[in-house]
């Protein structure tokens, strides 16, 4: 589909027509001929003006975070893409569920006193389908019951007030059998 040009529109071209110079000089003469402008202008279409806009409503601010949530993006960021390396470890894979409650609680009470921010908590995967048979022994636990407590141990008055955030750990340290915690900077 075509359409013709105003006669703006066709000065110009004319313009751009004669400041090009042709392959083929006789062959461009014959096809391109300079549409002759009219004697008289057409008439301007009156320029609509600004539109006004309708006040928009203004959003609600969002629900305040809880502290588990308070990164800023660049932490994010190194968290995902594992440039951050942890300055703590502490593998709780393996052991009972008492034992780990109290090694997590110890070691994050004491990366708090050194002024460690980063932990790299391992819990182990536990993602094997049905038990195993070391699972079916009498006293042993189910496979992933640490992982499995792991997020109320988190939730608990002594360790909640410590932590920033929690996020899952990046594939070269563990990745969703590991986590990583960001304790509160110290004030004063």
């Amino acid at each position: 589909m075509t359409r013709r040009l105003d006669a703006d529109e066709q000065a110009l071209w004319n313009r751009v027509i004669a400041t090009v110079t042709p392959l083929e000089p006789q062959k461009a003469a014959a096809e391109v001929e300079p549409t002759p402008l009219p004697a008289t202008r057409p008439p301007l279409r009156k320029e609509a003006g600004p539109r006004r806009l309708k006040p928009q409503a203004v959003p609600p601010k969002p629900a305040p975070t809880t502290p588990t949530e308070s990164l800023d993006a660049s932490w994010d960021r190194r968290l995902a893409s594992g440039r951050l390396e942890p300055e703590m470890t502490i593998d709780l894979h393996g052991l009972s569920r008492d034992m780990a409650r109290h090694l997590l609680y110890r070691r994050v009470h004491d990366a708090e006193a050194r002024g460690i921010r980063t932990i790299l908590v391992i819990t182990g995967k536990g993602h094997m389908p049905g038990p195993s048979p070391a699972d079916l022994m009498e006293g042993r636990p189910a496979r992933g019951a640490i992982r499995a407590d792991f997020p109320r141990w988190l939730g608990e008055d002594a360790l909640s007030g410590r932590i920033a955030a929690v996020r899952r750990a990046h594939p070269k340290h563990g990745g969703a059998g590991a986590a990583y915690l960001i304790l509160k900077r110290k004030r004063g």
